[in-house]
C-alpha cells in the first residue's frame, strides 16, 4: 500500500511542468526568507538566535533543486542550477547573519570610543613620601585589632551588626592599601564609631 501511494504522488508530480515545480520552490524558500528576515527584525528573541538553520534550510532547497532539474537536463546544468539557488541563499544567509549582530556591543564600544575621545583629565601626580599610606596602615591595624577585641565582647544585636560592617569595610581599605582623601575620610567616620562602640562596652 505504501508503494502503491508513493508511486501515484510521484507520478502527479511527475506530471506537472519542472517550471511550475521549480517555481514553486523558489516562492517557498522566498516565504520561509521574508518570514525569517521580519521575525529577526522585529523580535529581540529571534535576533539572538542563531542562524545556521536557516543556512542548512539553503542546502536542503539546493539539493531540491538539482533533483528536480535532473528529471528534464544534463547533470552539468543541474548542478549550475542548484549552485545559482545556493548563492543567492547564501547571501539571504548572510543578509540574516548581519542583521543579528548584537546591538548592546555596539553601543558598548561606541560609548568606550566616545569617553576615550573626550578631554582627559587631569591627575594629580602620586605623592612619593609615603607618610599618608604609613599613617594610614597604622590606624587600620589599630582599627582591625580593637574590633576583633569588641567583637568578643556580649554586644547588643544592633551593635554587633554595626561592627561587623565596620570590620569589613576596614578590611576593603586595608587590602587596598594607599587610600584617597574621600576614602581616608571614610576611614575617620569609622574611627570615631569604633571609638564611641570602645566607650560604650569600657574597651
Amino acid at each position: 500500500m505504501f508503494s502503491s501511494s508513493v508511486k501515484n504522488f510521484y507520478s502527479k508530480i511527475a506530471a506537472l511542468p519542472l517550471d511550475a515545480l521549480v517555481w514553486t520552490v523558489i516562492v517557498a524558500f522566498a516565504v520561509l526568507f521574508v518570514a525569517a528576515l521580519i521575525l529577526t527584525l522585529k523580535k529581540e528573541s529571534v535576533r539572538s538566535l542563531p542562524k545556521k538553520p536557516f543556512l542548512h534550510l539553503v542546502n536542503a532547497f539546493s539539493a531540491l533543486i538539482l533533483a528536480m532539474f535532473l528529471t528534464e537536463n544534463t547533470l552539468g546544468e543541474s548542478l549550475f542550477a542548484a549552485l545559482v539557488f545556493w548563492c543567492a541563499g547564501y547571501l539571504a544567509y548572510g543578509v540574516l547573519c548581519f542583521l543579528s549582530r548584537p546591538v548592546r556591543a555596539e553601543k558598548a564600544i561606541i560609548s568606550q570610543a566616545a569617553i576615550s575621545s573626550g578631554p582627559a583629565r587631569e591627575q594629580k601626580p602620586p605623592r612619593t613620601d609615603g607618610a599618608p599610606s604609613v599613617k594610614n596602615n597604622v590606624r587600620l591595624e589599630h582599627a582591625v585589632s580593637i574590633t576583633e577585641k569588641l567583637l568578643r565582647k556580649n554586644l547588643s544585636k544592633g551593635d554587633r551588626q554595626e561592627l561587623e560592617k565596620l570590620k569589613n569595610t576596614l578590611a576593603v581599605l586595608q587590602i587596598k592599601g594607599t587610600l584617597s582623601p574621600a576614602e581616608a575620610e571614610i576611614l575617620n567616620e569609622n574611627f570615631n564609631t569604633l571609638l564611641k562602640l570602645m566607650a560604650k562596652y569600657n574597651v
